[in-house]
């Protein structure tokens, strides 16, 4: 379930970015050292997305991204879980439970501005859980699932007994409890997370909410396939609910 791309892996030179990233190091309870990027906008007092990306690659693939958005004045958090990137440790589901909330408490750390979390893929159900578990204005789902049952039972498969077994990743459930605003983003090509999936979880959800469909994105391609739409919601989105 997991394909961590480690260092040195893709594009680190930060000088390639429109807007240069500050790299930053923090800890977990259990002592694993993480690294991430943070790319700050140019009003210290501009909101905070923290991105929880999927469960490959690494923060290099999505730091075009972030960049975007802190051009158009949206502060964005980009870390890497354990075992991905320059972060250390290997990967497993408790762990990336403690690396999205020491992710959390860190960007605390450093700013008291309103913090939206983002989470991609995989990184969906972290980003629920810690809207259900801190503070958080709002929500942004790219791609991901209501909970793990409906992806085995969307792909015909079961899952291997004990994976995700905590909570069982049941992102719709934390969405609701933390009663944030949500906008759920996905593409109708995405041949990972099947699109009914992203419209399972958006139906289910009883919080305010907003829905981003493509005609044309695969599995979080959004930005990709359809920049302007993509940068325009999202900015919009964040600066409407903080």
């Amino acid at each position: 379930m997991f394909f961590p791309a480690r260092y040195p892996e893709g594009a680190w030179d930060p000088s390639t970015f429109s807007v240069r990233p500050q790299d930053v190091e923090f800890r977990t309870d259990d002592g694993v050292r993480l690294h991430g990027w943070w790319f700050q906008a140019s009003d210290s007092r501009a909101p905070l997305i923290i991105w929880f990306h999927g469960n490959a690659g690494n923060i290099t693939e999505r730091a075009p991204m972030a960049a975007e958005l802190a051009r158009h004045g949206i502060a964005v958090f980009l870390f890497d879980w354990r075992g991905y990137g320059r972060s250390d440790g290997r990967p497993s589901e408790s762990g990336l439970f403690r690396d999205a909330i020491a992710a959390y408490d860190f960007a605390r750390t450093r700013t008291q501005t309103p913090i939206v979390v983002y989470g991609e893929s995989l990184g969906g159900p972290y980003a629920a859980y810690i809207a259900r578990h801190r503070p958080v204005s709002a929500v942004i789902i790219e791609n991901s699932i209501p909970s793990l049952t409906a992806i085995g039972n969307a792909l015909y498969r079961p899952l291997p007994l004990g994976w995700f077994a905590l909570g069982a990743m049941t992102t719709t459930r934390w969405l609701n409890e933390a009663g944030r605003p949500v906008l759920v983003m996905h593409g109708k090509h995405d041949q990972v997370i099947p699109f009914a999936l992203g419209m399972q979880l958006y139906d289910g959800l009883r919080v305010p909410k907003e829905l981003l469909i493509s005609e044309t994105a695969g599995h979080c391609e959004f930005a990709t396939c359809e920049p302007a739409r993509y940068y325009e919601t999202v900015v919009r989105f964040v600066r409407g609910h903080v």
